[in-house]
């Protein structure tokens, strides 16, 4: 057996010791969160499943032409094959399985949240060449979550016309979602039926949350205020189609910052709404150029915003990601390049720019033992803050097929994510008076440090 293949072994069986220890011993369930109660909400979204991405799995992408670059234009491009639905109902069956959500399960999670596209949901235009069954697959992922106990929010990630131009809402470069109400009036209807369909009893409350449109992108004031009167209509719609008086409707701060959405949607005249913030830093050209320990600060003075919020709405960061940079391939797009390496077309050039090789890669024993060390440090410092201050989170990805440090199945594999998920192994973080006098989540456990620094100097000779 060659040193490779040694390391190789010693990793996996570090992990399998690691699988069987008992912090991260299998769950027969989630432990509960309910809004509100004592519980945070830990979760984790299922990405790149039900509404496709390319950069999470550029295998459905890479054979095709360059100009199938979202769901739309994959369905154009499907469309005269023989078996168009060939290729995506089977990464529908395979991308998740119930195995994965009784892993999710097991490390301390609560919470899934399912992007779904309202192609899935309510009948198509003539001219809409999306592929139909995603639908179904919900509907499964639901009801495993419920023998899980792990609770759902269905997440409408994707709304007629594009409300923001990317490709993860289905159609990429276009965003005519706010030019007319009858774009509004079918996301609407694709609401009623989700809405129907979960808070039926058979489902025993097991979606707990319905988001209103995902990431939605007004340029201007009357499109902010578009985006307000639908969030109102939406709002009443979840509500009527609703079975239980529970439901909770999360709406997304749209790139607007919190500040803006605390007198809006608030009690007594609306009831059980929550705030759905995104926080990326590799997006922002400032702070992609941090250090590391900069970063982390970061991260921390998120605390007063998110705090603020938290008491208007209950406010979530539901999505946000411990990697560093936006160089996993196609993260902006397919065939475009990266703000880090300043490949990336129509951004100002950074004067410093980095090397995405050393941080984009399917494979986690090609990164540094540096770069494992500081994703370890960013979960656990986003999570530690995002509980402190406001409701909870809910990481973006479960998996992805090239972009491992926005994985959180591979960070649970390859050590950088403790398990349990609330364990911090570097200690305290944000570590000055102004928040650690409000303490720490409980389940530290410093035991997790043997295994941790095993892991990373085996890593790093395999790499």
């Amino acid at each position: 057996m060659n040193a490779k293949r040694l390391c190789c072994a010693l990793i996996f069986g570090l992990s399998g010791l690691v699988a069987d220890s008992p912090t991260a011993s299998r769950a027969t369930s989630a432990p509960g969160f309910t809004w509100g109660g004592t519980e945070k909400m830990r979760g984790v979204n299922i990405g790149g499943w039900l509404v496709l991405e390319p950069w999470i799995t550029p295998s459905l992408f890479a054979s095709k032409p360059p100009w199938v670059v979202d769901e739309w234009t994959y369905g154009q491009y499907m469309a005269s094959k023989t078996e168009p639905l060939a290729e995506i109902r089977n990464h529908w069956n395979t991308w998740l399985s119930f195995v994965e959500l009784e892993n999710i399960a097991a490390v301390g999670l609560n919470t899934i949240r399912i992007p779904i596209g309202f192609w899935s949901v309510i009948p198509l235009l003539s001219d809409e060449p999306y592929l139909v069954g995603a639908y179904d697959f919900l509907k499964l992922a639901v009801t495993w979550a419920q023998s899980l106990n792990l609770k759902v929010m269905v997440d409408l990630h994707g709304a007629p016309g594009s409300q923001n131009g990317f490709d993860n809402s289905g159609l990429r470069g276009t965003r005519e979602w706010f030019v007319n109400t009858s774009n509004v009036a079918r996301t609407t209807s694709a609401l009623q039926v989700l809405t129907a369909e979960f808070t039926r009893p058979q489902y025993n409350g097991t979606v707990l949350t319905v988001e209103l449109i995902n990431e939605p992108f007004p340029y201007t004031p009357d499109e902010l205020d578009f985006l307000k009167s639908y969030y109102q209509k939406a709002y009443s719609t979840v509500n009527a189609a609703s079975e239980q008086s529970t439901i909770v409707v999360a709406i997304d701060q749209a790139f607007q910052g919190l500040s803006i959405w605390q007198d809006f949607m608030t009690e007594p005249s609306f009831h059980n709404v929550a705030q759905d913030t995104h926080i990326y830093s590799m997006f922002d050209l400032t702070l992609i150029q941090m250090g590391y320990d900069e970063n982390l600060q970061w991260y921390c003075s998120q605390y007063d915003s998110l705090e603020q919020s938290n008491q208007a709405h209950w406010t979530i960061v539901g999505e946000f990601t411990p990697a560093h940079t936006d160089c996993a391939m196609w993260l902006n797009g397919r065939g475009t390049g990266a703000r880090y390496d300043n490949t990336l077309h129509g951004t100002a050039a950074l004067a410093f720019p980095g090397d995405c090789r050393a941080k984009s890669s399917g494979d986690p024993t090609q990164f540094s033992a540096d770069y494992i060390d500081h994703l370890g440090a960013s979960f656990e410092t986003q999570t530690w803050i995002y509980e402190l201050a406001a409701s909870g989170w809910i990481q973006w990805t479960w998996k992805t097929e090239e972009a491992a440090d926005w994985s959180l199945s591979a960070g649970i594999t390859y050590g950088w994510i403790p398990t349990p998920i609330t364990a911090k192994p570097h200690g305290t973080p944000c570590n000055f008076s102004s928040l650690q006098a409000s303490g720490e989540p409980s389940n530290f456990a410093p035991d997790y440090y043997w295994w941790m620094t095993i892991l990373l100097v085996l890593l790093h000779a395999c790499a």
